[in-house]
């Protein structure tokens, strides 16, 4: 395992960003609304491709960026999923052609393509059947083997004068001895450590990481805004780009490398179609999120388009939209749903909105990076820009609240 040593210049603001997904174009919008430039450091922690519409043109751009702006203020780590895809198309043979090929299939279904779909598409062939997947093994090799070589080449770690960089998390402690141990450790320790946050270890440098949904870490509000832990020096920054419904691509902003770590703020971007809030509403006394991990439920009554339910490991009881119910019909009356969340959001005339989607009973919304459910009336647009109007560091603060500090 390759552990980078780096010392990164003061002055400089240090980008952060994760888990892209083969989603080029909100990582462009997410620079620019950075205001990324030759004076920033731009650190990039892992998962570049697939879950997205377009991996090889992301991992090429980024690739591009690397070259244009130098290796040293273009930082690039994988992620899991960037690995893994190299790997399951090397083990490729007639004994997995089947399985891989299901890959496919899932991945048509739920995103539409996928990266071997992409390679796929500029050799001018096509991967409709286990043996054709098989066939085309070689040459897929071929044409991403720049690419690949790229991702293989790629620290696991950068340890920095005051931050640490990974995928997923550490396994051992910070301390210089500790981290040493790790050269000789499965990548995947650190590339695939789930629910890093709540493993309750804490480092005297901050660690940055990715891969686990902030959103995973709330059973009642969804929020994908980057969480900073402040007793356990513990800083997760996936929004759930490509991954969750009303998920985002996140970058943590550090104004510099000995910065306090109340200064340091985050801006997103999810590609939803934003609203203005016309009336106002109040939030939930109570509420629940129901996601991956813990989404069992039970349903108690059915009904034509929503059923009364109880998430099992709660009891909470709600009322569901069966299109979130994954199987229906179960004879026992349990299964599992989709993530989902009966929170209603605390909104203000002239709110930002982005609009997640539609539905007969209300409009599931993101606002400042939560999501909840929306009742009132609104119109498209972003609300009118009032010149002056909050102060300097009246807008430091409102940045900085776009991260949940623990």
């Amino acid at each position: 395992m390759n552990i980078q040593q780096l010392t990164l210049p003061e002055h400089k603001r240090i980008l952060v960003t994760s888990d892209i997904h083969g989603h080029l174009t909100l990582l462009k919008e997410l620079l620019e609304k950075a205001g990324f430039s030759r004076d920033d450091i731009l650190v990039i922690v892992g998962d570049l491709v697939e879950k997205g519409p377009e991996s090889l043109r992301t991992l090429r751009y980024v690739m591009n960026l690397r070259e244009e702006y130098g290796k040293d203020n273009v930082i690039v780590l994988p992620g899991n999923v960037d690995l893994w895809r190299i790997q399951m198309l090397e083990d490729l043979d007639d004994g997995s052609s089947h399985a891989f090929y299901r890959y496919l299939e899932q991945m048509r279904q739920w995103k539409g393509t996928s990266l071997y779909d992409e390679v796929a598409l500029e050799l001018g062939i096509r991967l409709d059947s286990p043996k054709q997947c098989v066939d085309a093994k070689a040459m897929m090799l071929e044409r991403c083997s720049r690419e690949f070589g790229f991702l293989r080449s790629l620290p696991a770690v950068v340890e920095t004068q005051r931050y640490i960089f990974v995928h997923s998390g550490l396994p051992v402690s910070d301390r210089p001895e500790d981290l040493a141990t790790l050269k000789d450790r499965n990548i995947y320790d650190v590339l695939k450590y789930d629910a890093f946050l709540s493993s309750g270890r804490s480092f005297r440098k901050y660690v940055v990481a990715g891969h686990w949904p902030v959103c995973l870490y709330d059973d009642r509000i969804p929020q994908a805004n980057p969480i900073l832990n402040r007793e356990r020096h513990i800083i997760s920054i996936d929004g759930g780009c490509g991954l969750k419904k009303d998920g985002q691509l996140n970058m943590l902003i550090i104004p510099d490398i000995h910065c306090n770590v109340e200064e340091i703020s985050s801006v997103s971007c999810d590609g939803f179609e934003v609203f203005t809030a016309l009336d106002s509403q109040e939030a939930s006394e109570d509420s629940i999120h129901i996601h991956w991990g813990d989404n069992r439920i039970r349903i108690l009554q059915k009904g034509e388009d929503y059923s009364q339910v109880e998430h099992i490991s709660s009891g909470y009881r709600l009322k569901l939209n069966n299109q979130y119910i994954l199987n229906l019909q179960e004879p026992s009356g349990e299964t599992d749903c989709d993530d989902y969340t009966d929170y209603r959001l605390p909104v203000k005339p002239g709110d930002r909105l982005s609009l997640v989607c539609r539905t007969q009973d209300g409009c599931l919304v993101k606002k400042d990076g939560v999501t909840g459910w929306y009742h009132g009336n609104m119109k498209k647009g972003n609300p009118p820009y009032r010149k002056n109007a909050t102060s300097q560091s009246e807008s430091r603060k409102s940045a900085a609240e776009r991260i949940r500090l623990l």
